[in-house]
């Protein structure tokens, strides 16, 4: 709606009313580097908080869902969101982040990984205890982050790890 005022005495002006527009969440596509899978980040939340919830899927280049993962609640405020996710360089493993839709421990950064070669999910937490910052991705697979080391007292102690290693010893 545009509406043009005019006056004898003034130049028209053009009033363009304000009509607030929220962002809604939006799903998000992460394709891996050889083009093979893409890894579909849904929203999933309450209605006007859809990106406070996620699904996570792993989707061949036809299509097909291959695995995934629910990080909802029951009651849409209990779940979890991806906040930061990209694949390793060599795409054996889909890496991602949350923030959870509660607000509970804001300090813990739950991470996840998906597996190329066992086609399944597993958390980066399970292996090194709980993760307290995002990410990077450095090298072909390795994951640099922060965990809380409570025998150490660390609540930022800086660890690496090579997701092909730990798949290895869960064996």
């Amino acid at each position: 709606m545009i509406f043009l005022l005019m006056s004898q005495n003034f130049l028209p002006v053009v009033v363009l009313p304000v009509i607030p527009h929220l962002a809604e969440a939006q799903t998000t596509i992460h394709s891996s580097p050889d083009n093979s899978l893409r890894a579909v980040i849904i929203p999933v939340g309450k209605k006007g908080n859809e990106g406070t919830e996620s699904r996570v899927e792993i989707r061949s280049a036809t299509g097909e869902t291959l695995g995934w993962k629910s990080l909802a609640s029951y009651d849409g405020e209990h779940g979890i969101g991806v906040n930061h996710a990209e694949w390793t360089a060599d795409g054996q493993f889909f890496v991602f982040n949350v923030d959870s839709s509660g607000g509970h421990q804001p300090w813990r950064r739950a991470t996840y990984f998906y597996s190329r070669g066992e086609n399944r999910f597993y958390s980066l937490d399970d292996y090194i205890g709980p993760v307290t910052s995002d990410f990077t991705i450095e090298g072909r697979n390795v994951v640099k982050t922060t965990r809380f080391n409570f025998e150490a007292k660390n609540e930022k102690e800086l660890v690496r790890v090579n997701l092909g290693r730990p798949m290895a010893r869960k064996q």
